[in-house]
C-alpha cells in the first residue's frame, strides 16, 4: 500500500524500537531470537504459509508432509533471522563485517574480472543475500545492485541506507537495462537476483525444479550482447553468528540454439536451484514462484 502515510509512520517507528534492541544484542544472540520467530510467523502469515508447503510439493515431491512442513518452518526462521541480522550488522563498521565472514572460490570472481570489462554476480533469496552485497560492494567496487523500491518510503530509505555503505549503488528498474549496461562498459559489476517471478512482458518461462517458471531475461539479453560472464555468490550462515561468502564458477555468455537468451536464462536458474538444493531451508519457499500470470 503506497499512498498510506499513517500505517507508513507506525511500521517506520516500530522498525525503529526493535532496531535499537537488537543493536544492543551480541550477534550471534541477534540471529537466534530472529530465527525464534520464524515458528510464529509460520503460524501468523496463512497464506504465506499455504504458498510455502504448495511449492514444497511441488519442487520436492519426494518429501513426505512432516518433512515439508519442518523446512517450511525452517524457511520462516531464516527469513526472520536475516531481518534481525541486518538490524544487527548495520552497527558494524567495514572492518568489523570483514572479521565476521570467510570468503570461498573468490577467485572465480578475480578471474572473470580480468577477461571482461566488467561481470554480472548472480545470488538469490537464499541464505543471507543481503550481506552479498555488503561484501561485494567492500571488495569489488562498483557494484550495481538491481532493486524494486519498498512500498513504504520511509522504511526504504533506511533500508538503502544500510545497503549502500560500502560501495553498492543501487538501481531501480525503471530504466535499469541502459543504467546496468554503462555499469558494465565502465568496469562494474552488477548484482542480480534471479529466483523471483516477474511480468510476462520482461520474463522467459524456463524449468524451475522441474516446473516452467517466468525468469527476468534481462541479464541473458545483456550478457549475450557484451560477452558478460555471470559469477554465482551466496552468503551462508556459519556457527557463531559468522557467515561463509561462497562463490561458484563463472557461467560464460554462450549462444547456442534456437533460443539462446532462453537456453542462458536455463543456466542461470539450474545453477540457483542446484545451491538450494543444498541447503533447501535456506531458501524463501513462501513466494508464489510458480504462478505464470
Amino acid at each position: 500500500m503506497k499512498n498510506a502515510p499513517i500505517r507508513h509512520a507506525v511500521e517506520f517507528a516500530l522498525l525503529r524500537l526493535i532496531s535499537g534492541f537488537v543493536r544492543v544484542l551480541p550477534h550471534v544472540r541477534a540471529r537466534s531470537l530472529g530465527r525464534s520467530f520464524g515458528g510464529l510467523a509460520y503460524r501468523l502469515l496463512p497464506r504465506r504459509r499455504h504458498i510455502a508447503l504448495r511449492n514444497l510439493e511441488l519442487a520436492l515431491p519426494e518429501l513426505d508432509s512432516a518433512e515439508r512442513c519442518a523446512l517450511a518452518i525452517g524457511s520462516f526462521g531464516q527469513m526472520t533471522s536475516q531481518a534481525a541480522e541486518f538490524l544487527s550488522w548495520s552497527r558494524l563498521d567495514g572492518v568489523g563485517l570483514c572479521r565476521s565472514w570467510t570468503l570461498e572460490g573468490w577467485e572465480y570472481i578475480q578471474a572473470a574480472a580480468s577477461r571482461s570489462e566488467g561481470l554480472f554476480l548472480m545470488t538469490a533469496h537464499f541464505g543471507h543475500w543481503e550481506l552479498v552485497g555488503q561484501a561485494t560492494g567492500l571488495y569489488v567496487p562498483p557494484v550495481f545492485a538491481l532493486v524494486r523500491p519498498l512500498d513504504n518510503p520511509r522504511l526504504d530509505t533506511m533500508l538503502g541506507a544500510v545497503r549502500t555503505r560500502f560501495g553498492l549503488e543501487l538501481v531501480h528498474k525503471h530504466g535499469a537495462a541502459r543504467r546496468l549496461v554503462h555499469g558494465l562498459l565502465a568496469g562494474g559489476r552488477i548484482l542480480v537476483l534471479l529466483d523471483q517471478r516477474v511480468q510476462p512482458r520482461d520474463s522467459v518461462e524456463v524449468p524451475f525444479f522441474g516446473h516452467p517458471a517466468r525468469t527476468s531475461n534481462l541479464v541473458a539479453r545483456i550478457a549475450l550482447k557484451h560477452e558478460t560472464p555471470v559469477v554465482p555468490i551466496y552468503a551462508y550462515p556459519a556457527p557463531g553468528g559468522r557467515y561463509r561468502i561462497v562463490a561458484r564458477p563463472a557461467i560464460a555468455a554462450a549462444a547456442s540454439g534456437d533460443d539462446p537468451v532462453r537456453e542462458l536464462t536455463a543456466s542461470y536458474l539450474a545453477a540457483v536451484e542446484a545451491e538450494i538444493r543444498l541447503q533447501p531451508e535456506l531458501w524463501l519457499w513462501m513466494h508464489d514462484r510458480w504462478r505464470l500470470t
